[in-house]
């Protein structure tokens, strides 16, 4: 049952760990949100603990709503928040537009994804099926489970419409998670989508055994292979260098709670993929994201060593030991940054 607030009202679609997480923030500042849920089962838990099951157990307040009805949330919202897995992301938009979806609400999107179908970005199929709708991109250094700590977090909100950007903006900042703001969407998108991959690297590191160091090389060679990519797909260099770029390739990169990271940690120790998604339980949107980096940087004809070593693990079930050896065995580079 909403309480009487500022006028705003607002959904999100998805209540996984991020989606849950950033519904939770806004009605910490007693705006109305409603929390759309797809299973009926996960509804029903939500309704009868009060409280939301991801990333831990949160429980809810008055001004938190939720529902399995998609054409509420499309008639009573001012501002839709999408926080759907990137596999769910393009049939949500369709029903959006099948339900008459206004063209005055904003649409923000935290997914953080490229969908390898047709390696299009959340914000490329908003354009795509919605183009009328104002939108904006929310990405950074956000593990949930640091989120709803308390502790002091920043994030990104891109949007070539600095006024959406900064109303946006203003929604959603709070006293421990700052947002800052940025035009460029690409880099944003890019950015947030392809350090999931590195992430699974980096899990994969820490499984071996290896030091920090070794970490760090993985990170600043795996932010090469990123920015590779994302400027040929239009970003600007300067937006790999901040939160959204090496601040989320670090955070999802050292989290022992980032589920790339886990996946790529238990794939070092030898276990089969299906069986550690199964184990995981949610979505690790790296495990798909890498099948687009291989393709993207075929398309661009951009050698990417570690990205091309986590498809070859997850997907021709090839020994990452072996992999190993064979990435630092190589010829050796002549310069270290090339474009």
């Amino acid at each position: 049952m909403h309480k009487k607030s500022s006028g705003l009202n607002i959904s999100v679609l998805g209540s996984g760990s991020w989606g849950g997480t950033i519904a939770w923030l806004l009605s910490k500042k007693k705006i109305n949100v409603t929390l759309w849920v797809y299973s009926k089962e996960e509804y029903e838990f939500i309704k009868k603990t009060n409280s939301l099951p991801r990333p831990k157990k949160l429980k809810l307040n008055n001004y938190i709503s939720v529902t399995t009805n998609l054409e509420s949330v499309v008639k009573n919202s001012n501002v839709i928040i999408i926080a759907v897995p990137t596999n769910a992301f393009k049939s949500i938009i369709l029903k959006l537009k099948k339900l008459g979806l206004n063209r005055n609400v904003i649409l923000l999107s935290a997914t953080k994804g490229i969908n390898t179908k047709d390696n299009l970005r959340p914000s490329r199929i908003i354009r795509k099926y919605l183009p009328k709708n104002k939108l904006a991109v929310l990405s950074g250094p956000n593990i949930a489970m640091d989120v709803v700590s308390k502790a002091p977090i920043i994030s990104i909100i891109a949007s070539k419409d600095f006024k959406i950007a900064n109303k946006l903006q203003e929604i959603i900042s709070s006293s421990n998670f700052r947002i800052y703001l940025n035009k460029d969407v690409d880099g944003v998108e890019v950015a947030g989508a392809l350090k999931n991959v590195i992430a699974i690297a980096s899990g994969m590191s820490d499984g071996f055994g290896f030091n920090i160091s070794t970490k760090a090389a993985l990170i600043s060679r795996g932010l090469i292979e990123i920015a590779k990519i994302a400027i040929k797909e239009g970003a600007e260099a300067k937006t790999l260098l901040g939160a959204a770029g090496i601040g989320d390739l670090i955070a999802t990169c050292c989290s022992t709670n980032s589920r790339n990271y886990k996946v790529g940690y238990q794939l070092a120790k030898g276990k089969p993929i299906n069986k550690i998604l199964k184990e995981l339980g949610q979505v690790a949107e790296g495990v798909e994201t890498v099948k687009s980096m291989v393709q993207l940087a075929n398309k661009y004809r951009i050698n990417v060593p570690i990205a091309s070593s986590v498809y070859d693990v997850i997907y021709k079930n090839k020994n990452p030991k072996i992999l190993l050896k064979k990435l630092l065995s190589r010829p050796l580079a002549k310069y270290e940054i090339e474009f």
